[in-house]
């Protein structure tokens, strides 16, 4: 048993509101740090259920931008509007050269850049839940933890620079796919843990019988062995992949990074999953808005990553960001395509399997980064 600590927050957008949903399992020893946490904890396992205020935790908060000198900024890149980046990089800011506190660039000028000195989440309505559940978290993450991260996926004025510059979307490998891929992998690229919260997640979404969309698919789906009569049309670059999947009924080996369009008639699945692949996707709104074009009205897209992916293959972008920042960029990508009724969910903390081969490396679980949201009803 665990006690799992959630941030529950929106975020606004022009027509509406992005729900956020930042999940961390916890051991009971997490919570000694403060008695805070550990009174929630404690009426948590037996009452379910508790919330608290989490705003001493969203700190600091209340605070004006701040104007720097722009040659403060210590980091050998380029400041770019929009992103985070940790304050050791703003000298006038840092407390201490390792003042690793995300910290937005506002506007960067000539002459001075602008800097949004507060935390990520303040400014943000939010919810400090803890509940009691039956998963085995991992042993020596801390509860402070839970506040790293959260609300660097909220969208800002500067998203269109801070994520979508062409150049963005190369990277270091740019020759073909199907070359890279013609091998068959079949192995795990995520952990037991993470891959039964992927399942547990589609599960949400699913109903008997529907018929589902798994881009980028492989030789396993990641999709609930509750939902036997699926209808599964894969969509991969492997042929011998596909032909592993047994939960697959249609096979299409196509690379999307040659060819955006998909082969089917408008609204045709109730749901489609993109499993640790979005980072691949050279033109990735081209292609969301074709899966948005083959579902149903109101039908979802799910799409999950964690912090494992093909250096070479993924866009330039990607390893540049922080992961919850990649989160604010699969975001705007959905806005970009014309999704509704966006969401977003993270979970850390889980536990690796004892039989895991990097158990040695990494006693945590891959963390799991969700977005979905909903094809327009008209």
């Amino acid at each position: 048993m665990a006690i799992e600590a959630s941030l529950l927050w929106q975020s606004a957008l022009a027509n509406g509101f992005i729900n956020h949903c930042d999940r961390l399992l916890l051991a009971d020893n997490a919570f000694l740090a403060d008695g805070r946490w550990a009174r929630a904890a404690e009426q948590a396992r037996t009452q379910g259920e508790v919330e608290i205020d989490p705003a001493p935790w969203i700190q600091p908060a209340g605070q004006t931008p701040v104007e720097i000198p722009a040659g403060d900024f210590r980091l050998p890149s380029t400041p770019i509007p929009g992103r985070f980046y940790p304050r050791m990089a703003f000298k006038s800011l840092a407390q201490s050269p390792r003042d690793m506190r995300a910290t937005r660039l506002l506007q960067a000028l000539a002459e001075t850049l602008r800097v949004e000195p507060n935390h990520p989440l303040a400014g943000f309505e939010s919810r400090l839940m803890f509940r009691n559940v039956a998963l085995e978290p991992t042993r020596g993450v801390r509860m402070v933890e839970l506040f790293d991260g959260p609300g660097m996926q909220a969208p800002s004025q500067t998203a269109a620079e801070a994520y979508s510059r062409p150049e963005y979307f190369t990277r270091q490998d740019a020759a073909s796919d199907t070359v890279f891929y013609a091998q068959p992998r079949l192995v795990h690229h995520l952990d037991a843990s993470c891959r039964a919260e992927i399942s547990a997640l589609y599960g949400r979404f699913l109903q008997p019988g529907q018929r589902v969309l798994d881009l980028m698919s492989s030789w396993v789906s990641h999709l609930p062995e509750t939902f036997a009569d699926l209808q599964v049309a894969g969509l991969g670059i492997n042929a011998a992949e596909l032909a592993a999947n047994p939960r697959l009924s249609e096979q299409l080996v196509q690379d999307l990074n040659a060819q955006t369009e998909l082969p089917w008639p408008d609204a045709v699945f109730d749901v489609a999953v993109c499993t640790a692949s979005i980072e691949y996707l050279l033109q990735p709104t081209a292609v969301m808005m074709q899966v948005r074009r083959v579902l149903k009205p109101g039908g979802v897209f799910i799409v999950t990553f964690s912090d494992r992916w093909f250096p070479g293959k993924a866009i330039k972008i990607w390893s540049e960001l922080h992961p919850f920042e990649r989160l604010g960029l699969v975001l705007a990508l959905f806005q970009a395509a014309g999704f509704t009724d966006l969401h977003s969910e993270t979970v850390r903390g889980l536990k690796r399997p004892e039989d895991d081969k990097y158990l040695d490396q990494r006693l945590y679980s891959d963390p799991l980064f969700a977005v979905w949201g909903a094809a327009p009803v008209t």
